[in-house]
């Protein structure tokens, strides 16, 4: 897994130093693009959260459990990168 521009855990002095949606999923349906160009068909996952606030959960996937898979996968490729087993 490869996390686009993650900035975890660190403290930062500057008051906006968030990565915005936006660009995040800009850069990541230009990754998109590039895999359907070269014929691969790839599933997605799409969490959107703000604690208090908002929760949604979008995918190409049509089945619940292809869903499931997905975040699992990321959830275990996560906890792989934190523990340095990758």
């Amino acid at each position: 897994m490869k996390v686009i521009e993650g900035k975890f855990g660190g403290k930062s002095k500057e008051k906006d130093d968030n990565i915005k949606t936006s660009e995040f999923l800009a850069t990541f349906t230009a990754k998109a693009m590039d895999y359907e160009a070269s014929g691969k068909q790839v599933k997605v996952a799409v969490i959107m959260y703000e604690d208090g606030e908002v929760f949604e959960v979008a995918s190409n996937e049509q089945y619940p459990d292809g869903v499931y898979m997905l975040l699992q996968l990321a959830a275990q490729a996560i906890i792989n990168e934190t523990l340095g087993v990758s």
